[in-house]
């Protein structure tokens, strides 16, 4: 049995990726980020989660302008960027088209009269280096990461049955085509709360995170499952306040 842990969207929220650690136990053969791990504090959401003692895997989001693709933040930890990695009888690879691809910015830059063409023309290369590396290997136990849903699997990368992605904050699990996608949801979900009884102006608002993450497992008997799981936190006492988020708001304890 192989079990993957699975995530997206921490988004600098620290304190998201320590309640995951409090929640799960070593029980893992690796660990997904789908993107937007945030640019500010990446150091410390990789040193939680190495404690994990297995793989990290990551792929960058729109929140991640600010790292490069070539970054190291430890040996245990991989970007998926068009990289497969063994994971039991599975392999794992991904795709990441934000953050600092040194590549992309040499091509960007000798086509600068065209930069949209030039990125089309980029998207189309990866895609067929994807292909390539997935059709060499077993595409029939192949896992693909990316922050924003893919379109076309069946034409580029026919044969993978399970694509796991984020950007969304809700969790999906989809089938079309033989092909399997899930939206891992958001690690940070915060939700806007005053506390019961009382009149608060705005200002006076506090969050509570309900975030969620997935786990996946497989085995050849029984192939792939998943598992949604939320922190699920007491919201008892407290009065949600929707439609709003103030980035000045401190989390309940």
């Amino acid at each position: 049995m192989t079990r993957v842990l699975a995530c997206s969207d921490i988004h600098n929220n620290i304190n998201a990726v320590r309640q995951l650690r409090a929640r799960e136990v070593n029980d893992y053969d690796a660990v997904i980020v789908a993107g937007d791990i945030g640019s500010d504090r990446p150091d410390e959401v990789f040193d939680i989660l190495r404690t994990f003692d297995c793989p990290v895997f990551y792929v960058l989001g729109n929140w991640d302008h600010r790292l490069e693709h070539r970054r190291n933040f430890g040996a245990q930890c991989h970007h998926l960027h068009l990289t497969p990695y063994p994971v039991g009888d599975l392999s794992i690879i991904g795709e990441s088209i934000d953050g600092i691809d040194q590549e992309w910015e040499a091509s960007r830059a000798a086509a600068a009269d065209d930069p949209a063409l030039a990125r089309q023309a980029r998207l189309a290369e990866q895609r067929a280096k994807l292909a390539a590396i997935i059709a060499a290997q077993a595409p029939e136990r192949t896992i693909f990461v990316s922050h924003y849903r893919l379109t076309k699997t069946q034409t580029f990368l026919p044969g993978v049955p399970l694509f796991l992605f984020g950007h969304i904050h809700r969790f999906e699990d989809t089938n079309y085509r033989g092909q399997r996608f899930v939206n891992v949801s958001a690690l940070d979900k915060k939700v806007m709360v005053s506390r019961k009884g009382e009149r608060v102006k705005p200002e006076g608002y506090r969050y509570i995170n309900d975030g969620s993450y997935v786990v996946i497992s497989h085995s050849q008997s029984a192939g792939l499952s998943v598992e949604p799981r939320r922190f699920d936190p007491d919201f008892s006492g407290w009065e949600r306040i929707e439609g709003i988020f103030l980035s000045s708001a401190t989390e309940v304890e």
